[in-house]
């Protein structure tokens, strides 16, 4: 999603960029320019997603065309999901939240319309969380969710978000 004269898309880049604040006090960069493009991700009724990491051990090697070690992730929830389809992040401990499956040993969270999830794949200064492994358990019933990654630098296209959409749209 690299349209940013589009609502959707452009309110979501701004308000994720406003979560961080500035790229670097010594930076002329848009804090966007840090992110890849938006994705916008559809679960079907028994899709799922296996145990995976945003961030890399080798993001300096491995992920360098697209913006280097992976940051943090926000997760918008797009629906509601009565059953099914939880995020599930299964070596942090359950939270005390009231999105929180009830029973679970893990942290697994109850996705609702307009929620949004924030972790951090990697600490501030590149180095990997381990803790940080989740999957998208599956959906019984249908699962929409907006998802954008920040990245150590700047993501080029076409991962990132070109410098026009940046300039005239933010």
């Amino acid at each position: 999603l690299d349209d940013l004269s589009q609502t959707g898309p452009r309110n979501f880049v701004a308000r994720a960029s406003d979560l961080f604040g500035p790229a670097s006090s010594s930076s002329e960069m848009a804090e966007a320019s840090f992110f890849e493009a938006p994705t916008v991700i559809n679960y079907e009724k028994d899709q799922a997603l296996a145990p995976h990491y945003d961030a890399n051990r080798s993001a300096d090697f491995e992920d360098a065309n697209r913006g280097g070690q992976t940051l943090s992730t926000l997760i918008v929830y797009l629906n509601d999901v009565d059953n099914g389809g939880t995020t599930r992040f299964g070596k942090l401990p359950p939270a005390d939240y009231k999105r929180q499956v009830k029973g679970e040993r893990n942290l697994e969270i109850i996705p609702k319309k307009g929620d949004a999830l924030l972790f951090f794949p990697a600490d501030k200064d590149g180095v990997f969380d381990e803790r940080t492994e989740h999957e998208g358990c599956p959906a019984v019933d249908e699962k929409w969710i907006a998802r954008i990654w920040r990245h150590t630098d700047r993501v080029p296209p076409p991962f990132g978000l070109s410098t026009d959409s940046i300039a005239n749209h933010l």
